[in-house]
């Protein structure tokens, strides 16, 4: 599972050590598998591998690292429990609130008005202080990278005010925002994991779910979905978590070259994002999809139940948290 420049540094590395008469650095490398839900060609394995390369030039020769894209490993929350085990090491992944259930509230609907706001509130010490628990859960955040901007597509008809969407069964993650949402809009949220959404759309199971751009084409969803509505109704962070079993058997420089990496492939990634939506539009129009682009203040107003939901559920924290989010 070694990607080619991950190959050719290891050889590199042996060919040097060997011509000096030094045992090659990656006969004691640290196996470092790295798991994820998506293709290849997905933003979240291109971070990785882009993680791989800034983690040789920090720390060269120490990891061995390998890539499983397509849950290879199993979903995402099977991924993390295998943190939890110590048999996995790392994942990306944008379901994280079974293990910090309050990490929902990062993704209450129109939370970010850009991104500016969402690097902000990723370095803020209320986002820390959030994650702090995981640890004591088995796993650590040590990065976010970018999921995006989720949007509505569906089978059933062209979507234009929060009404359209109400009696529709739309699939969203295992997670509380999202499902909090469609109620809201008087939707049937039908939680699943995303390895297993395509099948379920084109068998009718749901009418329609909601996901960035680069879900959309990637995954392609446009092949057995008929609307797209740029709604944008929530900010999606994915997470980049490591085992706590695993860091905490590394050495303090090495612990620092893990998550400067992990921090460095986060920015790289949701930088080339940044500049790829207007792309992937047009090639998901191109590709016959028919757009629409609903009045984002009445779905703002539509959602705003959802808060409630969870003002009620975790009480003063939790409107301390959002109020922290609004002021970014």
């Amino acid at each position: 599972m070694f990607t080619r420049r991950q190959t050719l540094a290891t050889l590199a590395g042996t060919a040097s050590a060997a011509a000096l008469g030094l045992p090659a650095l990656a006969a004691g490398a640290k196996e470092l598998k790295i798991g994820h839900g998506h293709t290849e060609s997905h933003s979240f394995h291109m971070a990785m591998e882009q993680f791989s390369a800034l983690l040789e030039e920090k720390a060269p020769g120490a990891f061995n690292v390998s890539l499983y894209a397509n849950s290879q490993l199993g979903n995402e929350r099977e991924m993390q429990e295998q943190l939890t085990f110590g048999t996995l090491e790392m994942t990306v992944t944008g379901v994280l609130g079974i293990y910090e259930p309050m990490l929902a509230l990062l993704e209450l609907p129109f939370l970010f008005p850009d991104r500016d706001a969402v690097r902000k509130a990723h370095d803020s010490e209320a986002v820390a202080g959030l994650v702090s628990t995981l640890p004591g859960k088995g796993l650590r955040l040590i990065g976010f990278v970018e999921n995006g901007f989720r949007n509505i597509t569906n089978n059933v008809k062209p979507i234009m005010t929060p009404a359209d969407v109400a009696g529709l069964k739309i699939r969203t993650p295992e997670n509380p925002a999202q499902i909090e949402t469609f109620k809201a809009l008087g939707a049937q949220p039908t939680p699943m994991p995303f390895s297993e959404l395509y099948a379920a759309l084109k068998q009718g199971v749901v009418d329609g779910q909601e996901n960035p751009l680069q879900n959309i084409y990637d995954g392609k969803l446009h092949e057995v979905q008929k609307h797209l509505a740029l709604t944008g109704h929530i900010y999606n962070s994915a997470y980049t978590v490591i085992s706590e079993s695993f860091y905490a058997g590394l050495e303090p420089e090495l612990q620092a070259a893990v998550t400067a990496a992990a921090t460095e492939a986060g920015n790289w990634q949701m930088d080339m994002l940044a500049n790829k939506d207007a792309e992937l539009l047009a090639t998901l129009k191109e590709a016959g999809i028919e757009v629409t682009e609903p009045d984002k203040a009445a779905f703002l107003e539509a959602t705003a139940p959802a808060y409630d939901i969870f003002y009620a559920k975790y009480g003063d924290d939790a409107k301390t948290f959002v109020a922290a989010m609004k002021e970014l």
